[in-house]
C-alpha cells in the first residue's frame, strides 16, 4: 500500500480540504503579483513579454483546444512528471526532500528554457511555491488545480484581453 501509485504521487485529499486550495492559491497569486509589480515598477521590464507566444496560440478559431492543452494538459503532464513523480522518486533516495526540491524545480525551470532571463526566475520562484504546496498540504491535487487555474486564467486573458498583447 505504501508504495501504490496514488501514495507515491501524493495524490490523495489535501490534509486541511478547501482550506488548503484557498490558502495556496492567494499566496501563489500574491506572490506572483508582488513580483510582477516589482519588475514593471523597478525594472520596467515587460511582463507579458514571454506570453506573446501564447497570446497566437489562444486567438484563433482553435482557441479552446489551446486552452485545454495550456489548462490542463501542460499542469497535468508537469505536476506528475516533476512534483509527482522525480521529487518523489529523489526525495526517497539520499538527497532527502530538501535537495530533491531544489533538483525538482530546477530541472522543470530548465524545461522552459525558451523564456527570458526574467521569465526563468518567476518559473523557478512558482516552481518552489509549488513544492510549498505539496510539502504544506501533502497532497498534489493542490498545485495540480493552482497550476491549471493560473494557466487556464493566463489563457483566457491572453485570448480575449488587450490584442495588443
Amino acid at each position: 500500500k505504501g508504495d501504490s501509485l496514488v501514495n507515491v504521487l501524493v495524490l490523495g485529499p489535501p490534509r486541511r480540504g478547501l482550506v488548503d486550495y484557498a490558502v495556496s492559491f492567494s499566496v501563489m497569486i500574491g506572490i506572483l503579483a508582488l513580483l510582477n509589480l516589482v519588475l514593471w515598477i523597478v525594472f520596467k521590464h515587460d511582463i507579458f513579454g514571454d506570453l506573446r507566444l501564447f497570446g497566437s496560440m489562444v486567438r484563433n478559431d482553435l482557441w479552446w483546444l489551446a486552452l485545454i492543452v495550456v489548462g490542463v494538459g501542460a499542469p497535468l503532464s508537469e505536476e506528475l512528471l516533476f512534483r509527482g513523480f522525480l521529487q518523489s522518486s529523489l526525495t526517497r533516495s539520499s538527497l532527502g526532500f530538501g535537495w530533491a526540491s531544489l533538483v525538482t524545480t530546477l530541472v522543470w525551470t530548465a524545461l522552459h528554457a525558451g523564456y527570458s532571463v526574467i521569465g526563468l526566475i518567476e518559473v523557478l520562484l512558482i516552481g518552489g511555491v509549488f513544492i510549498w504546496m505539496l510539502r504544506r498540504t501533502g497532497s498534489l491535487r493542490v498545485p495540480l488545480i493552482c497550476h491549471a487555474v493560473y494557466n487556464t486564467a493566463l489563457g483566457l486573458f491572453l485570448a480575449f484581453g488587450p490584442q495588443s498583447l
